[in-house]
């Protein structure tokens, strides 16, 4: 039978094109025919939003009769890790940097002026020809080199003013201060024997050499800081440092005190004050007044951050740090923005932190003060400059800011007023981030908290909420080659449970169908499996299905005995058994259902190939009626979410009337590989989807819901007081309930009211068996009473009762 007003050529299109797509690789489940995927490919999606961005409430696209439900639209969050903007060299005008691209493409050299201008700095290559070394910083002229010839031209970025170079044969590069460009010779046996001041007069390269000390020889790469004024050299032996003078040419040598005779760990800063030197691996830097390098040493203690590796720097009367990453030490580490920047004063004292996370770029700014990046967040990061303010202290002044990326996010559920999305790197690990939507009168959306990690990769871990506030998801564990379902709760509790114990392929993921409370519906083909995540002694598999049609509402499994047209719930805690009938000449292979809402559907989600042709509907549990839709869709409260894959559209059909109704679009939207972009809340009435931009829309249905019901109760009629244990009964409704609380009485008088705590279309509350002042009640029963209100605002609230015993344990 053809259902009046379906798409037979548009479904058959879309379900060719759905076979292709899943048909490349190997996949225990199938998707159904267009806008009708599986449970799991019904939540998925493509980004969500940030919390501390404004979000918009516009309309979207309707039928000119209908009025537009206000639409809540959240913008694209950002990836955790900031934009990497490298720093060169630092000089009194600006400064040399690059910043990462977000194409991949190679960034350009670029000199930011302190007054904001940019300018690229061509053919800058960071070094001279075949050279490695120190350049470029501590002034505002930097080295370009010219061809291969030997010549270096020393050009200032902010002026464009330029003097060429020539560097004498046989010797090779290792510094450059400003017009200044220091050079190694070598002697027979390839050691470094001299160090050379190269010097431009009046258009002849001057060359000052300088000898090392009596039993020192310079190291290959020798300079370790500097600017145009001096420059410390390293010599083979790390026990003793250079002072060099880059005008006179006189070198003074200085015990560094370091721990071990290595000269490659050492690293040094100038400021116009100071001298300082860090070895790595030691816990303290030592620091000498500049006008007497020779003279008294300062100890500094540099904080320690982990395993990462200290960069000291000078701003004032402060050591600056910065830390380089250590190596990872386990496989797939978390996202890292930096270590922190901190300043411990020279004088001795307790170091202050000035940002949580730095680049370990630290150069120090000629006239004093250095520049580093970093920020609170990748949304705080930007080019900052460190030095003494009025009173001495360290201050910061942000010279650039650097924009953040928007973060991938490869999945999204929307259950019960709450949105989770799966996010690969707007956390330190792939995670799960929730918020909080409200679509009654003006659309707001809460802050966003992560829930939990999630698996990396698109098939796996599409979140599937239940409806409490909680998420389940599917992960492979690559150990035991077994899919693994988890959940996990607004409170923090992580279960796991395995659906089948045998072999499965790490390519798929898309087993997950349905998820309500503490049940979730998992399997391929005809084979499904229910699990509690809440069955005494842990989570556990509580049913095995012969049949590809199960579905949950509250605690009611929904499926067929593979008769003709019919259906039947099974009460998941007693067991009974309530057959329909929904008039259909076919075996029925797929249900949805939300409250009184039962859709059925003969052509499966697993099928392919499929006639599409075959019937479907929605069966009403109230008036025993089956309703006649145009197009197969998601269920939700009334109506169904219909995603045309051939026009790009989303659409909506409300048939809450108990006839269905032209579909209306909600927006354009495109089909993506392997996942959906958009999702249908059953608990609440609300319809997500994300643009091509990467925003997510999140509109009302504008259908009006069923009544608030408790679909199941959990409130135990014992509690047995003890320190530590708590009387914690919770409900799970049909839809999201506010203004909720539950008093206590005692012979028609209340004595205590308890908050009750939402989460989701959920109510949970807690009770220590006392009073508000603390003061125990006496053993006995208690009665009380719960009520609550509909948060969408529509049909009556509820009133709950029951009693409690309360005893003394030990």
């Amino acid at each position: 039978m053809l259902c009046e007003g379906s798409d037979v050529s548009t479904a058959r299109r879309a379900l060719i094109n759905m076979r292709l797509i899943f048909e490349r690789t190997p996949d225990i489940t199938r998707p159904r025919t267009p806008g009708h995927t599986s449970r799991t490919a019904r939540r998925l999606a493509l980004l969500v939003a940030v919390a501390t961005v404004p979000v918009l409430a516009v309309s979207p696209a309707a039928h000119a009769e209908d009025p537009a439900p206000t639409e809540l639209v959240l913008p694209t969050p950002s990836q955790y890790v900031p934009v990497q903007d490298t720093l060169y060299a630092a000089g009194d005008t600006g400064y040399l940097h690059r910043r990462e691209t977000t194409d991949g493409s190679t960034p350009t050299y670029q000199w930011h002026g302190y007054d904001g201008t940019e300018r690229t700095v061509d053919d800058f290559t960071g070094k001279v020809p075949g050279q490695q070394g120190y350049y470029g910083a501590g002034t505002d002229v930097l080295p370009v080199p010219v061809g291969v010839s030997g010549v270096v031209e020393l050009r200032d970025p902010a002026t464009g003013e330029s003097t060429q170079l020539t560097v004498p044969d046989g010797q090779s590069t290792v510094g450059s201060f400003g017009r200044t460009v220091l050079t190694v010779s070598f002697n027979e046996v390839w050691q470094v024997d001299k160090l050379h001041i190269l010097r431009v007069q009046d258009g002849v390269t001057v060359d000052t050499p300088v000898d090392p000390p009596e039993g020192e020889r310079f190291d290959r790469y020798p300079v370790v800081a500097g600017d145009g004024a001096l420059a410390v050299v390293r010599f083979i032996h790390g026990r003793t440092l250079g002072i060099l003078d880059l005008t006179s040419g006189t070198l003074t040598p200085v015990a560094s005190r370091v721990s071990v005779d290595e000269s490659w760990n050492i690293q040094a800063a100038v400021s116009p004050t100071h001298i300082a030197w860090y070895q790595q691996g030691m816990s303290t830097a030592r620091v000498v007044r500049r006008d007497d390098p020779a003279g008294a040493q300062t100890s500094v203690a540099v904080p320690p951050s982990g395993a990462d590796i200290p960069v000291v720097g000078l701003a004032g009367d402060w050591l600056l740090t910065t830390y380089r990453p250590a190596a990872p030490t386990e496989q797939n580490p978390p996202l890292r923005r930096g270590g922190p920047l901190k300043a411990t004063p020279l004088a001795g004292g307790t170091p202050v932190t000035l940002l949580a996370a730095a680049q370990p770029d630290l150069f120090q700014v000629p006239g004093g003060g250095a520049i580093t990046v970093g920020g609170a967040d990748s949304g705080d990061w930007a080019v900052r400059r460190v030095e003494a303010g009025a009173d001495g202290a360290p201050t910061l002044r942000t010279l650039s800011g650097v924009p953040s990326r928007p973060a991938a996010v490869r999945g999204i559920a929307l259950s019960g007023g709450q949105l989770v999305t799966k996010e690969e790197d707007s956390a330190p690990r792939p995670a799960y981030l929730t918020r909080k939507v409200t679509l009654t009168g003006t659309p707001a959306a809460g802050p966003r908290t992560e829930l939990t990690t999630a698996p990396l990769g698109d098939a796996y871990g599409q979140p599937l909420g239940a409806g409490d506030g909680s998420v389940v998801h599917v992960r492979h564990d690559d150990t035991t080659q077994r899919d693994i379902l988890v959940r996990a709760t607004p409170s923090g509790t992580r279960t796991e449970v395995v659906p089948f114990d045998r072999n499965t392929p790490s390519t798929t993921g898309r087993g997950l169908r349905d998820a309500a409370g503490r049940y979730a519906v998992y399997g391929s083909g005809d084979e499904r499996a229910v699990v509690d995540f809440e069955a005494p002694g842990g989570g556990a598999v509580v049913q095995r299905l012969t049949t590809p049609a199960a579905a949950l509402w509250g605690s009611k499994l929904w499926t067929t005995d593979g008769t003709w047209g019919q259906i039947e719930a099974r009460d998941l805690t007693t067991g009974t058994v309530t057959s329909y009938s929904v008039g259909a000449s076919c075996v029925i292979r797929d249900l949805q259902t939300v409250g009184r809402w039962v859709y059925w559907d003969c052509l499966g989600q697993d099928v392919i190939g499929g006639d599409p042709s075959t019937p479907f509907g929605v069966y009403d549990l109230q008036t025993g009626a089956t309703i006649t839709l145009p197009k197969r869709g998601e269920l939700g409260d009334g109506f169904v979410v219909n995603h045309d894959t051939s026009a790009a559209t989303l659409q909506l059909t409300d048939f809450h009337t108990g006839t269905a109704t032209g579909p209306r679009t909600l927006t354009d939207l495109p089909a993506v590989p392997n996942w959906k972009n958009y999702d249908v809340d059953k608990f609440g009435g609300g319809v997500a989807w994300l643009d091509t931009t990467g925003r997510a829309h999140v509109v009302p249905s504008g259908v009006p819901a069923q009544p608030l019901t408790v679909t199941t109760a959990d409130a135990p009629t014992a509690y047995i007081r003890t320190a530590d244990a708590t009387w914690n009964p919770a409900w799970r409704l049909s839809k999201p309930a506010t203004a909720a609380h539950l008093v206590i009485k005692r012979k028609a008088k209340v004595l205590r009211t308890l908050d009750v705590t939402p989460a989701g279309a959920a109510l949970t509350t807690r009770w220590d068996g006392t009073l508000a002042d603390g003061t125990r009640v006496a053993a006995g029963t208690y009665p009380w009473e719960l009520t609550a209100a509909p948060e969408d605002g529509t049909g009556t609230g509820i009133t709950l009762t029951g009693s409690v015993t309360v005893t003394d344990g030990a």
